[in-house]
């Protein structure tokens, strides 16, 4: 039992896709979307080295007090480009929870 409270990946923070939310400005569509895990000082400037980094990952931004990123998608180019961003963002946490010492 006490090697999976260990184990970084028990704790690694995660999308909570229940928690996605839609929000119409104009012509995009902004989603905010809950986090799962820990979301403390370490780790949120961690995420924001790997994000300033790589332009890929600059339309997701971090709200720390509320555990919440946002990013905006245009509302024409429909719910498959708002599952590309939220691969995207998985790919993104990944790569911060395995720069985040545990």
């Amino acid at each position: 039992m006490a090697d999976v409270l260990e184990d970084p990946r028990a704790i690694a923070v995660r999308v909570d896709h229940s928690t996605l939310r839609a929000e119409t400005a104009g012509t995009d569509t902004r989603y905010t979307v809950g986090l799962l895990g820990v979301v403390d000082a370490t780790w949120a400037d961690a995420y924001r080295a790997i994000q300033a980094e790589s332009t890929g990952y600059r339309r997701f931004r971090l709200d720390v007090a509320s555990r919440t990123i946002s990013f905006s998608c245009r509302t024409v180019d429909g719910t498959a480009q708002v599952f590309e961003a939220l691969d995207r963002l998985e790919a993104l946490l990944s790569i911060v929870n395995q720069q985040t010492p545990a």
